[in-house]
């Protein structure tokens, strides 16, 4: 019955069915325009839904990772110089400030401790220790000849 109304409206020229004719055009534009803003809106909570899931995964990752860490579990995380033991070079070794506790912890140059050293008013291993620390303070691992 409907296409038969449409059709003898198409086929009726009055204004009348005219008028009906562009209402019913205007009505399935609406339609047309609704169902994209629709859509629209839809694709456009699911791409929030997908980064608010993808935002939380991460956190959790990121917090077990931390609390791995704390516990003194590896993780996939970055890995840092101290963790793989990293032996910078000697000219790296040597710019290291030092603290030697005997000294009430005075940082002094590496060539200012290795000298008291050297002179004994510091033992070698206080030396050894404090050039081990100041290196593990920047990230590094110790040559073998400091531990």
């Amino acid at each position: 019955m409907h296409n038969e109304q449409t059709y003898e409206y198409q086929t009726d020229n009055t204004p009348v069915a005219q008028a009906m004719m562009r209402a019913r055009e205007a009505q399935a534009e609406a339609d047309r325009a609704k169902q994209g803003a629709l859509a629209a809106e839809a694709s456009e909570r699911a791409k929030r839904e997908e980064i608010d899931r993808a935002v939380e995964l991460s956190m959790s990752k990121f917090n077990q990772q931390i609390a791995a860490q704390r516990l003194g579990v590896k993780t996939e995380g970055a890995i840092r110089s101290q963790d793989v033991g990293v032996i910078p070079p000697m000219a790296e070794v040597e710019k290291t400030t030092v603290r030697v506790p005997s000294l009430s912890g005075m940082e002094l140059s590496f060539a200012q401790a290795k000298d008291m050293a050297e002179t004994g008013q510091i033992t070698q291993a206080e030396f050894n220790k404090a050039v081990v620390d100041g290196l593990a303070a920047r990230g590094y691992g110790a040559p073998k000849s400091f531990r």
